[in-house]
């Protein structure tokens, strides 16, 4: 089941962050980093963000337990190209054991069909370019349009930038 968040999903959104993290990420983002991160140290920022009006954010149930997640809203870049898209994904996890089973499609459809009701015709998507998943943007018809270097635990990755220019022609 696909649903909108609510305040009280709040600690299980913490705790699908964290664990996707430590479990997509490995071998990629440093280890001592990944050991950092807590769900303690999550929880305030998903109960800021479902504090605010503009963010859209659904979760996805399996037999009653939040094991997914989508986040996503006004894109962020403010110059540059991909400036000029609307809107963009923030982030999507889901539990490990629950991937590639239609849920991440069914989250990305709820996120795509809230932001077009308020006005996104386009949006964006970060993605570290070592990251395992990173097909999926691309089976559901992203174009990789940008890249840049960012810092994770001191470690330099590189982060690649998936646009859709019309999000109503996505993959479904």
């Amino acid at each position: 089941m696909i649903r909108k968040a609510t305040w009280a999903d709040a600690p299980a959104i913490a705790s699908v962050h964290v664990e996707s993290w430590k479990t997509t990420y490995s071998g990629i983002v440093p280890d001592a980093y990944l050991e950092t991160l807590s769900v303690r140290e999550k929880q305030p920022l998903w109960e800021k963000v479902l504090s605010e009006s503009d963010h859209s954010l659904f979760v996805a149930e399996e037999n009653g337990r939040v094991v997914g997640f989508v986040s996503g809203g006004r894109n962020r870049a403010t110059e540059g190209p991909i400036a000029k898209y609307d809107g963009e994904l923030y982030a999507i996890y889901l539990r490990k054991e629950v991937q590639r089973k239609g849920l991440g499609r069914q989250l990305v459809q709820a996120l795509v069909g809230d932001l077009a009701q308020k006005g996104v015709r386009s949006m964006v998507v970060w993605v570290l370019a070592d990251n395992p998943s990173r097909g999926f943007y691309e089976r559901l018809g992203g174009e990789n349009i940008a890249q840049e270097e960012v810092e994770i635990g001191g470690k330099p990755l590189l982060e690649w930038c998936y646009g859709w220019k019309d999000i109503q022609m996505m993959k479904p």
